[in-house]
């Protein structure tokens, strides 16, 4: 029993040091223009900046780890990694090494050098759009600019120009590849967003996770729907406030047929919602806060009726309900995305509903099983329920209160 009450004190612990952002809003942007000018190719490239900065030994911030160009501050519970503009202006050539060091880029298949031409640093949260080629463009400014603002590592971007000499977008097999970030867990929250210009069109695609580009190959059906499903699985594993109602939902059903009952609901409500809220008009600034903060009182809520021994009483009408609640969530994914260019098709929410629902069905078979070994191998006083209850309360209350301050800071503009 001591192990279990530990486990839920990590667990806890864990979640409420974590974001309090809902699970919709992990994904960051890779976005890529390509373009042919004198005979160049011309390649601009927008990431998050610690993408660069971060090698594989990064053990993250609690490590206390030294960060090129960077300054690290040492608070009595906390450690920021602030950006030291001089340093960076001073030994610029090192940052473009780590930059080619990071991104390898090929014509027909053999290596070629490049040229980084311009770097511009800025805060993520005053950033200047970047979704088309002219608005990329007007990032630059010189050889490099770094705006005002930007202050935190982990809140900072990254624009460059890169210009790989004597080649041609239409004749030539271009390639870019990176494994920047594989060895770090956000890999699976980053987009890239590549865009393709030549003959006077515009071809797009979007990944997610490593960057793996040909001009030439562009990605079959089966690769995007592939890519989507993983997507949507992933992205339920990495939604904590998503799995923890999965599980209140596993614990609430009395029986099989029940447990089936509530999950096709939740399963059509978010569906409905995660298929068509992408083209919803709400512009309200308090639209995401709000749904964020429902989310919680949701997951709330339903913990209070499971340890009051009422969850079993719930209806598959509230549960639909819930769903489209959790699935506004869902296509905001796609909506985030989309404004920084990318092109969401069908097929691509499809199989990202489909890899979400293959998610919920792990994590339902997850407990399942590991029910049945802490019921073989543990006594308790209490059903395991109750723990899963009081676990899912202290979390959903923590989210509650960090949630509704952006919503109440939205309503005051």
């Amino acid at each position: 029993m001591k192990k279990i009450y530990a486990l839920f004190l990590i667990l806890i612990s864990s979640l409420l040091s974590s974001a309090a952002n809902a699970h919709f809003s992990h994904f960051e942007p890779r976005i890529i223009h390509l373009y042919e000018a004198n005979q160049d190719t011309i390649i601009l490239m927008r990431m998050p900046l610690p993408l660069i900065l971060l090698d594989d030994s990064w053990k993250g911030m609690d490590s206390k780890q030294e960060v090129p160009f960077t300054q690290r501050i040492s608070a009595a519970d906390t450690v920021e990694y602030l950006i030291n503009h001089n340093e960076i202006r001073e030994n610029l050539a090192e940052l473009k090494t780590l930059i080619t060091a990071g991104y390898s880029i090929k014509k027909n298949g053999q290596q070629q050098l490049y040229r980084v031409e311009a770097i511009n640093i800025f805060n993520s949260d005053s950033r200047k759009p970047f979704s088309s080629l002219d608005t990329a463009q007007s990032n630059f400014n010189g050889d490099v600019s770094i705006s005002a603002d930007s202050r935190s590592l982990f809140d900072a971007g990254l624009d460059i120009r890169l210009r790989l000499p004597d080649t041609s977008l239409i004749n030539d097999e271009i390639t870019i590849s990176s494994i920047l970030g594989d060895k770090f867990n956000a890999i699976n929250r980053l987009a890239n967003i590549i865009n393709l210009y030549r003959d006077d069109e515009k071809t797009s695609a979007t990944t997610v996770g490593i960057l793996d580009y040909s001009t030439t190959r562009q990605p079959s059906l089966t690769a995007r729907l592939i890519d989507g499903f993983s997507s949507g699985f992933s992205h339920i594993l990495i939604g904590t406030d998503h799995i923890l109602f999965i599980l209140l939902l596993f614990f609430s059903a009395s029986g099989f047929i029940r447990l089936l009952s509530l999950a096709t609901a939740f399963t059509i409500g978010h569906s409905f919602s995660l298929l068509f809220g992408n083209n919803l008009a709400i512009t309200s600034p308090a639209f995401t806060p709000g749904i964020e903060l429902l989310i919680a009182l949701t997951i709330c809520v339903t913990a209070i009726l499971l340890l009051c021994k009422k969850a079993q009483h719930i209806g598959t009408t509230p549960i639909l309900i819930i769903g489209v609640i959790h699935g506004f969530g869902f296509s905001f994914v796609f909506n985030e995305l989309a404004r920084e260019g990318s092109q969401t098709s069908l097929s691509n929410l499809l199989s990202f509903n489909v890899g979400i629902e293959a998610g919920q069905l792990f994590v339902y078979g997850l407990a399942f099983v590991l029910t049945a070994l802490i019921r073989k191998h543990l006594t308790s006083a209490r059903p395991i329920h109750v723990y899963v209850s009081l676990f899912t309360l202290v979390v959903s209350a923590y989210w509650i209160v960090t949630r509704s301050i952006p919503l109440i800071e939205t309503m005051q503009i």
